[in-house]
C-alpha cells in the first residue's frame, strides 16, 4: 500500500488502489476520495467534487515541464488536505526558464482548498517576470491555503491574481535570490480579497515583501524582512500600479528593511493602507514614502525608524494619519519627515528625532506650494546651529500649521504660523515651547 494511491466510493465505502494518481482520477466519480499514500513525480489534474487526501510527510513533484498541481483551466470544486508536501523541482532550462508552479489555479469558477505541511518551488532567475511562482492563482471564485510553510528558491512565492475569496494561514512564506543583474519579483503579491496571516514574510532576493494591487485585504504578519545584498532598492511593503483603491489593513510586530543598497520600509502610491504594529525600520532607504497617494493612510506604530533618510508624504486626497510614539530619521531626504506641495496629514504623539550631526539638522521639512498640516503632541528634536529648525519651509509664502502641542530644541522657520497656542504677551505662549532642555 505504500507505494499505491487509493479512491474511496463515496457511496460504498470501498477502497481500491492504483499504480498511479491519473489511474485513480479516471477511476473517481464525484464525492469520492483519492488518497496518496506514496511519494508521486507526476502531474496533479484536479477533478471536480473529488478531494485529495496526502498522507503525512509524502512529496508531490513533478521533475518535468508543467506545474505540479492544477486545476487545468475548468472550473471545479476540490479540497486537498492531511499533511503532504508539494514541491516541484522543473529545473532543466535553468536559469532562462521557463519555469512552473507547484500549484496552478486558472478558471475563475474554481473553489480551492488545500492543507498541507509546505509547498515549495524551484522558480527561476528570469529577467523581469514573475515565472514559476510557488502559487499562482491567475483566476479563481475561492482560494484558501493552510500550510506551515511556503518556499519559492527564486522568485515569488504566492501570486494571486484575480480572486474574491482569499484565505491563507502560514508560519513562514520566504522567497530567495532572483539572481544577478535581474530584475525583482515580490514575494507575495496580490489582486484579490480576504484575508492573510502568518509569523514571517522574508525576501532574500530583489523585491517586495508584499506588492499588493487590486482588492480588499486583512493581513495579520508579525515579521516582515527584506534582505537583499545587491543594488535593488525595492520597497518592503509597497501599494502601486494597480487599482487606485485597493485597501489593505495590516497588523505587524516588525517591519524591517535591511537592503544593503536601499529600499523603503513602506512605500504607497495609491489606494488605503491602515497599518497597525510595533516597529517600522529602513536601513538605508525611507521608513515611509508615500508618493502621490491616491486615497489615504493610517500608519500607527510605536517606532518609525529611518537610518539615513525618513518619512516622506506627497498626497492629493484624503488626510494621511501618522501616529507613532517615536520617529527617527537624518537628513538624507532633508528632514525626518518632509513633506510636497498639497499634502494633507496629521502626525501626532511623536517624538521626533533627527540623528544627522551635522548642519543643517531639520525636524520637519515643508517643501514650497500650499499644504494641510495638523501637529499633536510633538517633542522634535534636532541640532540647535543656525541653519538648523525643528520645522523648515522652504518658501517665501506663509504656511499656516494647526498646532496642539509642540516642544522643540530649535525654534521653526520663518513663514510659518503655528495657529492655536501661540499666545501673543509673555506666559501665554503654552503651547509652543523651545528648550535646549528638549532631548
Amino acid at each position: 500500500m505504500a507505494t499505491e494511491t487509493a479512491v474511496i466510493n463515496a457511496s460504498s465505502g470501498v477502497q481500491t488502489f492504483y499504480t498511479t494518481y491519473a489511474a485513480a482520477r479516471s477511476a473517481a466519480s464525484a464525492g469520492d476520495l483519492i488518497q496518496i499514500w506514496a511519494d508521486l513525480n507526476e502531474q496533479i489534474i484536479l477533478k471536480n467534487e473529488v478531494d485529495i487526501w496526502i498522507a503525512p510527510g509524502r512529496v508531490l513533484d513533478v521533475s518535468t515541464a508543467v506545474p505540479t498541481i492544477t486545476d487545468n483551466n475548468v472550473s471545479l470544486v476540490c479540497s486537498i488536505y492531511g499533511n503532504g508536501i508539494i514541491k516541484n523541482t522543473y529545473t532543466e532550462n535553468y536559469p532562462t526558464g521557463p519555469y512552473y508552479e507547484c500549484i496552478k489555479i486558472l478558471h475563475g469558477g474554481s473553489k480551492i482548498s488545500i492543507q498541507c505541511d509546505s509547498i515549495d518551488g524551484a522558480g527561476g532567475v528570469t529577467p523581469d517576470t514573475i515565472d514559476g511562482s510557488s502559487v499562482k492563482v491567475t483566476d479563481a471564485s475561492k482560494f484558501h491555503l493552510c500550510c506551515q510553510t511556503i518556499i519559492n528558491r527564486s522568485n515569488t512565492a504566492i501570486e494571486i491574481l484575480n480572486c474574491s475569496d482569499i484565505n491563507i494561514q502560514t508560519k513562514k512564506i520566504e522567497s530567495g535570490d532572483n539572481g544577478s543583474g535581474n530584475n525583482g519579483s515580490p514575494v507575495v503579491l496580490l489582486q484579490g480579497t480576504g484575508f492573510i496571516s502568518a509569523d514571517e514574510l522574508i525576501c532574500g532576493g530583489k523585491g517586495s515583501c508584499l506588492d499588493f494591487k487590486a482588492g480588499n485585504i486583512t493581513a495579520n504578519i508579525i515579521k516582515i524582512t527584506s534582505l537583499e545584498t545587491e543594488n535593488a532598492g525595492y520597497p518592503t511593503i509597497l501599494l502601486d500600479d494597480g487599482s487606485q483603491n485597493q485597501n489593505l489593513i495590516l497588523y505587524f510586530d516588525e517591519i524591517q528593511n535591511l537592503n544593503s543598497n536601499g529600499g523603503d520600509a513602506v512605500k504607497i502610491t495609491e489606494g488605503i493602507a491602515t497599518l497597525i504594529g510595533r516597529r517600522i525600520y529602513a536601513l538605508n532607504g525611507m521608513s515611509v514614502d508615500l508618493n502621490n497617494i491616491i486615497i489615504s493612510a493610517l500608519i500607527q506604530s510605536d517606532e518609525i525608524i529611518s537610518e539615513t533618510k525618513g518619512i516622506n508624504i506627497s498626497n492629493s486626497d484624503e488626510q494621511v494619519i501618522i501616529d507613532a510614539n517615536y520617529i527617527e530619521g537624518s537628513n538624507g531626504n532633508d528632514g525626518v519627515i518632509r513633506s510636497a506641495s498639497g499634502s494633507n496629514y496629521l502626525i501626532r504623539n511623536a517624538k521626533i528625532t533627527n540623528t544627522y550631526t551635522s548642519s543643517p539638522s531639520i525636524g520637519i521639512y515643508l517643501d514650497t506650494g500650499s499644504q494641510t498640516i495638523e501637529i499633536e503632541n510633538l517633542i522634535i528634536v534636532t541640532g540647535t546651529e543656525t541653519n538648523d529648525f525643528s520645522i523648515f519651509r522652504n518658501s517665501t509664502t506663509n504656511i499656516d500649521i494647526k498646532n496642539l502641542g509642540l516642544f522643540v530644541k530649535k525654534a521653526i522657520s520663518m513663514h510659518i504660523t503655528l495657529k492655536i497656542g501661540t499666545g501673543t504677551g509673555t506666559g501665554e505662549n503654552f503651547k509652543y515651547i523651545i528648550s535646549n532642555d528638549i532631548t
